[in-house]
């Protein structure tokens, strides 16, 4: 396994499980919205629900495409150190 180790890290997972977690944020976004059409004093007109609605879509959009190239990413390192891996392992193989 030390040979493996060898190689550079370049995707963060770390990075990918921030992404991840500010994905989940949708959910108190949404709680924040529902919270202020019932209590608000002053109802939102259709066109400023619309807005908002189309805001958090935009947004998570853009969240979820983010979180998804740095999974994409670190599947691509994964398979790539992966492959080096079984070339050292049968290098060593082939020396016995």
């Amino acid at each position: 396994m030390k040979d493996f180790e060898v190689f550079e890290k370049k995707a963060d997972i770390f990075e990918l499980e921030q992404s991840i977690m500010q994905c989940w944020n949708v959910v108190d976004d949404i709680k924040l919205i529902s919270h202020q059409i019932y209590d608000r004093s002053k109802p939102f007109t259709d066109d400023e629900l619309g807005n908002l609605l189309i805001g958090i879509e935009s947004m998570y959009q853009l969240k979820f495409e983010k979180c998804f190239n740095e999974f994409e990413a670190i599947c691509r390192e994964y398979h790539k150190y992966r492959k080096a891996y079984k070339a050292v392992e049968r290098t060593k193989d082939d020396g016995k």
